[in-house]
């Protein structure tokens, strides 16, 4: 009993960390108040202790200032698509009395709550808190299956069905990552996914009238289902009602969905006059998939995608009639010769039509419980045996000291091709950019269809040496065209769209495509490998931006260069669309999901880890000025040894007017270690002779603040600078201007610099304009007024066409002195 009790303890830790982990990274795409914090503080005696007490160096630091908290969360791995893993415990740092203490997952989405509500009045966390728990409870449950049954999930070869059944640990980016509210254990066990389990359906009979079908096949669905009945072993009673009522229709639903419409008033209505017939569960066992509602059978001719009357993440799963629509529209659609064409053109991509649909009707309304999704089913009898698997089962973690699938398939594929795994691995994610991403952009272009490409609608079948070879697409509601293909569409049916609502304007199609290809579906793969030391997610974003440009010149609708110039990529956000208590599913138009906005992780591509994360401390370019007779060397800011100067240096009267940075000592160490953790900004100091003499900071543009102002590039850098002596002589204010510029501008990912500096400092702006800057206009921001300005390499040589062929050396330069 103590053995089975430490075991279900240790379930429900790892099942709340999971949940916790995904809850932590939901709030980190969706929220920007959050940093890295690097190192153990000096002067927060109260933090530093705890970090030595918890043994870590790297954190997330949320600023909940505003509510009187931070929190610190320590960071095991640091994903550049926003997908991080952390350890525990989390603490909170509240501020009014400098305590620090260990927090849960229900206490951190109460904060988080809390500061939303500045900019979502309806905000509220108790009905997520509930359905959080319901997650881990689940989750424990799934954990506890798994454990005892051992089923085999990490193979890198699974048939369809084991993969689908695979996928314990659900969505990495969603809060209620295993939310089943409705299902009891009981249910739990009988119909999930996660327990492999398999179970007959639950059908009705119902007069014809009240049942509306429709299907690109030969033969009805209701019909088929009738057949296959009949072809199983049935009781008396079934076979007496199917043979009685031989004109009604079978209508099949899921087993605790037929409970739920027993109950309701319209059903029992219907079967008191005699229209409805309950015949029970009978016929053919079939299998969950990973959407729990829809269900699968190696030997039926169809899936059967189910109403479902329970809360899985944030809505009810029920069929609604436009969804339907769209499914069958699109089956239609496949079957013209438009169809054709794309299935020549694109023969890597298929694309799994729902050709059929159920809808049971009572005094003129939908009763929604009924209606059904009826999908081809693409691996029946041999099919069934292909290793085909939703690419959100590749990128799980491992689970109780199991290898990661996708760390299994990559090693198995490097024995198979004698490679090394590093190799393997960026040759298998090449191959699935060009069995992917190519043909799906493409089709956009040529046919107009650009669906929600996430990691569960997307199945990815691996050849025998377990490379990408083809993909599958599959969701009856997530066929969408977009507006400028609607002449073509109605070519090949005329009255297509019409009830299904599937035309969507380009421009919206691109927050589609963001979240559901971008940053679900291509981002979760490249964190798996990155995470798992496979490779580098960095290698991997550079590899996904080359082919991006590839396509640009060939892609007509905006898409790809969307792809890679916008600042920032939208995000659909489940944490949000969850504590303002949003059912997307369930009334999409009048209350959608809340998409928010985070920075492009391909923009890492023009990254200059030089500028922004230099790996030493010690100088790097030193150069002598003769005519000033002055040497000026810059260096990386050291905390440990320039924290207490930069704290002097800006209280300075002059630094006080323009910097603002005047602040105790510990919130400036705050700011630095916050600031040199990420990849917005770097500090430097710069020497004159040896002593230090003045600071400057250079920032990512495109991460920054001033981005928002004009048409940044990804290839921007800024700088601000600031002469610390007051002395004039001691200033050195051209020299020390020059090597800063020389330093940023040898930098090959650097395109122009960009300055910002206040209106009210004339002396910066003389400096700017003395080395080739020049004003492109004044900005309004949020805490000054400032002169927009730029430089290129050009017009700073064009000042000093000494410095064009400036070596960026520790060693002071001498070999100007006779030229100058």
């Amino acid at each position: 009993m103590e053995k089975i009790m430490s075991n279900a303890a240790t379930q429900r830790q790892t099942a709340e960390q999971i949940n916790y982990t995904a809850l932590i990274n939901s709030f980190c795409r969706e929220f920007s108040n959050w940093s890295r914090y690097a190192g153990i503080p000096k002067y927060d005696e109260v933090l530093a202790h705890w970090f030595q007490h918890t043994g870590h160096a790297l954190h997330l630091r949320i600023d909940f200032s505003t509510i009187g908290s931070e929190v610190y969360i320590p960071v095991q791995y640091y994903s550049e698509t926003g997908i991080h893993s952390f350890y525990f415990p989390v603490a909170e740092k509240e501020l009014a009395t400098n305590c620090m203490s260990e927090i849960g997952a229900c206490r951190f989405l109460e904060l988080v709550t809390q500061y939303a509500k500045t900019a979502y009045a309806d905000a509220e966390a108790t009905r997520t808190a509930f359905l959080m728990q319901n997650s881990m409870e689940n989750l424990t449950i799934f954990l506890d299956t798994f454990e005892t049954g051992q089923p085999d999930i990490f193979n890198p070869r699974q048939s369809f069905i084991e993969a689908e059944q695979s996928l314990l640990l659900g969505h990495p980016l969603h809060p209620l990552t295993k939310t089943r509210e409705g299902f009891t254990t009981d249910d739990l066990l009988r119909y999930s996914p996660e327990t492999q389990a398999r179970f007959p359906l639950y059908y009705f009979l119902i007069h014809p009238e009240h049942v509306q079908e429709k299907s690109t096949e030969t033969t009805l669905p209701s019909e088929l289902l009738k057949q296959e009945l009949l072809s199983a072993a049935l009781t008396p009673t079934v076979k007496n009602l199917l043979r009685e009522y031989y004109d009604y229709k079978v209508v099949p639903t899921h087993p605790w969905e037929a409970q739920y419409l027993l109950q309701q008033p319209a059903v029992q209505e219907m079967m008191a006059k005699g229209i409805l017939h309950s015949l029970g569960e009978a016929g053919l066992l079939y299998a969950a998939t990973s959407s729990v509602r829809t269900v699968y059978n190696e030997q039926s001719d169809f899936m059967y995608k189910l109403s479902l009357h329970v809360k899985i993440t944030n809505s009810y799963r029920v069929n609604y009639p436009h969804e339907l629509y769209r499914g069958h529209d699109a089956a239609r659609l496949m079957k013209t010769s438009w169809g054709q064409a794309l299935q020549q053109q694109y023969p890597g991509v298929e694309f799994i039509t729902d050709p059929a649909y159920i809808i049971v009707t009572w005094n003129g309304a939908v009763i929604d419980g009924f209606t059904t999704s009826i999908r081809r089913n693409v691996f029946k009898g041999t099919n069934a045996k292909k290793n085909v698997s939703l690419v959100a089962a590749l990128c799980q973690d491992g689970i109780a000291g199991n290898t990661p699938r996708l760390v299994n398939i990559i090693r198995e594929a490097a024995i198979l091709r004698n490679h090394s795994v590093k190799e393997t691995a960026l040759d298998w994610f090449a191959q699935y950019l060009q069995i992917c991403v190519k043909p799906l952009i493409g089709i956009f272009n040529d046919f107009g269809l650009g669906s929600e490409y996430h990691q569960q609608n997307i199945l990815l079948e691996m050849n025998e040496h377990l490379f990408p070879a083809k993909i599958y697409f599959r969701d009856n509601q997530g066929f969408f065209f977009r507006e400028g293909k609607i002449a073509m569409l109605q070519q090949a049916i005329p009255d297509f769209g019409k009830e299904s609502r599937s035309f969507i304007p380009e421009e919206r199609m691109y927050r589609y495509w963001d979240h559901y290809l971008i940053s679900n579906n291509l981002f979760g793969v490249i964190n798996a490998l990155g995470k798992n030391q496979l490779a580098d997610e960095r290698t991997l974003l550079r590899m996904l931006y080359e082919l991006l440009l590839s396509l640009r010149d060939a892609d007509t609708t905006g898409l790809v260069n969307h792809f890679l110039t916008s600042p920032k990529l939208n995000n659909k956000g489940n944490l949000l669309t969850s504590i303002n208590n949003m059912d997307e599913a369930s009334a999409p138009r009048t209350n959608p999901a809340v998409y928010r906005t985070w920075y492009n992780p391909l923009h890492k591509y023009f990254f200059s880890d030089t500028l922004i994360n230099p790996t030493s401390k010690e100088i790097f370019y030193s150069r002598y000025f003769p005519k000033e007779e002055v040497t000026i060397s810059l260096r990386p800011i050291d905390l440990d040894r320039d924290l207490e100067m930069l704290h002097e240096w800006f209280h300075r009267e002059h630094a006080i007017r323009i910097w603002k940075m005047n602040w105790p000592i510990s919130e400036l160490e705050t700011y630095y270690r916050t600031l040199l953790a990420g990849d917005l900004l770097y500090a430097y100091i710069g020497e004159a002779n040896g002593e230090p003499g003045f600071y400057f900071e250079v920032y990512w543009a495109i991460r920054d603040q001033v981005g928002e102002y004009y048409d940044v590039l990804p290839t921007d850098y800024g700088t601000h600078q600031y002469i610390a002596p007051v002395d004039p002589k001691k200033k050195y204010v051209s020299p020390s201007t020059q090597c800063m510029v020389d330093y940023v501008f040898a930098q090959p990912q650097v395109g122009k610099m960009v300055g910002e500096g206040s209106v009210d400092s004339l002396a910066s702006l003389m400096n700017k304009l003395h080395v080739g800057f020049r004003v492109e206009k004044v900005i309004e921001m949020p805490h000054k007024k400032a002169n927009l300005n730029f430089c290129y390499r050009e017009w700073y040589w064009a000042k000093f066409p000494q410095n064009k062929n400036i070596t960026i050396s520790p060693l002071a330069e001498q070999s100007l002195a006779k030229e100058i």
